[in-house]
């Protein structure tokens, strides 16, 4: 009886692990030391939910010139850019982001800005995953 429990919740685990997308960013030239992954799940209406974790991400005013902000950035299929918010790190280094998008994300990217709430992307970018492949 244990065994089949087991099995049961290997596969309730599987199911879960199976359903989303993980990608690391690659190592930044502006901030060397942050180490990033996004995860791309869909929910039942069919949205992609986004989830950010990046570790070792120096304050924004560190950088070489000194920003205020990180913002998290999406490149949808259909050519979009989307701000999709600001993205801050704690007294341990340590950010993480989650939004919901009705748009299938193609690519993720942080950039530094002086200001939040920009439409279009600077030029200071942190991190861009290659595209992304989104069953």
């Amino acid at each position: 009886m244990k065994t089949i429990n087991y099995l049961l919740l290997f596969a309730f685990l599987l199911s879960f692990s199976s359903c989303g997308s993980l990608v690391k960013f690659p190592v930044s030239s502006i901030a060397p030391a942050a180490e990033g992954t996004v995860k791309i799940n869909t929910d039942k209406n069919n949205n992609y939910l986004i989830q950010l974790s990046i570790n070792h991400l120096a304050n924004p005013e560190r950088l070489n010139p000194p920003k205020n902000h990180y913002v998290v950035w999406m490149d949808t299929q259909s050519g979009t850019t989307v701000n999709l918010g600001m993205l801050s790190s704690n007294k341990k280094n340590k950010a993480s982001f989650k939004t919901v998008s009705s748009s299938k994300p193609y690519q993720i990217f942080i950039t530094a800005e002086d200001n939040g709430d920009f439409n279009a992307p600077g030029n200071q970018e942190i991190f861009r995953t290659e595209a992304l492949k989104i069953k």
